[in-house]
């Protein structure tokens, strides 16, 4: 199978979830003998990878999503007119969903389109672009039953229309003992330790995680220290609130980590925590969960069907800080729970969440998608 992919993104490193994902689908495609065909912006970077053909295209760098309908049409006919494929992707609905839509129809491309989606961003544009893209779409693969769920309710899309496929994790995320030399680093030795990871921005609601951080601190009497893994915009306000509320002394900000660092820091967490307000099927907390830690997080999005209230973590509902501090504060002062919960989390990522059964799902789908496309003609 040949299948034609337009992209923003698929730098090697990247502290971006969906940008990971990405890479590293596209990787495991071409190691199952698809011919992969990316069309990237001139200089952006990206792997050498076996199966992949990356095409440049102009400007360079920074396209962002209106300007694609008017670069990567003719992309993709270069594409097309160079060896044709029998697929066109778009992995972003509102960035390449368009184009991919405009492209088949200008140049009657007879390929069907299958359109990525993740999760619907508040946007008075969702019934005029996001709809659009989706209904013209052959098939629509979403992680979540969540998102499927927002797609039907939110834009009417008939639901046998979507396919869920979980984002998983590799085998490389597995519990290991504290690194000491991590430990003495971050000033952490002696310390119980949370930890939560991803971008200081406003959606991962760090500030209501200092005020429930807090009450923690407090509870337990010191002794805990709260680790951000990840940078972001919101880094020196966020010092400022710890600052403020008189937790600065434990509370640690590691700025951007390379992933091959994460397995270290992650198995540093006694307990993971996880206050994002809105998600599709996020990898931070899937990670925690395969290197054996507990989860604490809201019960929103999609991750009641990723963590086990009660059993692999616990869930609260949005904001509400008495809760969440009061569960984390549990899971901290509780060994044996704490133990038991991560052997469930990890566990749960064994038989729900590997990455080489979102693979085998995502390539079942575009194979059935392309034969009865082919037999359509």
């Amino acid at each position: 199978m040949k299948v034609c992919t337009p992209h923003c993104g698929i730098a090697p490193e990247s502290g971006s979830g969906g940008e990971v994902y990405e890479r590293e689908l596209l990787r495991d495609l071409a190691g199952h003998g698809v011919d992969v065909h990316i069309l990237l912006a001139r200089g952006k970077p990206h792997d050498r990878v076996p199966g992949w053909t990356v095409h440049p295209v102009w400007p360079p760098k920074g396209l962002r999503w209106p300007v694609m309908p008017f670069v990567m049409p003719r992309a993709i006919k270069r594409v097309w007119d160079a060896g044709r494929f029998d697929l066109l992707r778009a992995h972003s609905v509102r960035f390449i969903g368009p184009a991919a839509l405009i492209a088949r129809r200008r140049y009657r491309l007879p390929v069907p389109v299958v359109t990525h989606h993740h999760h619907l961003d508040p946007s008075p544009l969702n019934p005029h672009l996001e709809k659009r893209v989706l209904v013209a779409s052959d098939a629509i693969v979403t992680d979540s039953e969540f998102a499927k769920r927002q797609l039907e309710d939110e834009l009417g899309i008939r639901g046998d229309h979507v396919r869920v496929v979980y984002c998983g994790v590799g085998p490389k995320y597995r519990p290991e003992a504290k690194s000491a030399e991590l430990l003495r680093r971050w000033g952490l030795e002696g310390r119980r330790v949370l930890l939560s990871l991803g971008p200081l921005i406003e959606r991962k609601n760090p500030f209501f995680l200092l005020e429930a951080f807090r009450d923690v601190h407090a509870a337990l009497g010191g002794a805990v220290s709260l680790v951000w893994v990840g940078s972001g915009p919101l880094r020196g306000a966020v010092l400022d609130r710890a600052r403020a509320l008189g937790i600065a002394d434990a509370v640690v900000l590691t700025g951007y980590l390379p992933e091959a660092d994460k397995v270290p820091m992650l198995n540093l967490a006694d307990v993971f925590v996880f206050p994002s307000l809105l998600e599709g099927f996020p990898l931070a907390p899937q990670e925690a969960m395969s290197c054996g830690k507990p989860v604490v997080a809201f019960r929103v999005a999609s991750l009641g069907e990723m963590i086990e209230d009660g059993a692999t973590g616990f869930l609260t509902a949005k904001n509400d800080r008495a809760a969440f501090a009061e569960r984390t504060g549990r899971l901290l002062s509780d060994e044996p729970m704490r133990a038991a919960f991560g052997r469930a989390a990890a566990e749960r990522v064994d038989r729900y969440f590997r990455w080489d059964l979102t693979v085998r799902s995502v390539l079942k789908i575009y194979q059935e998608v392309v034969d009865e496309a082919r037999r359509g003609r």
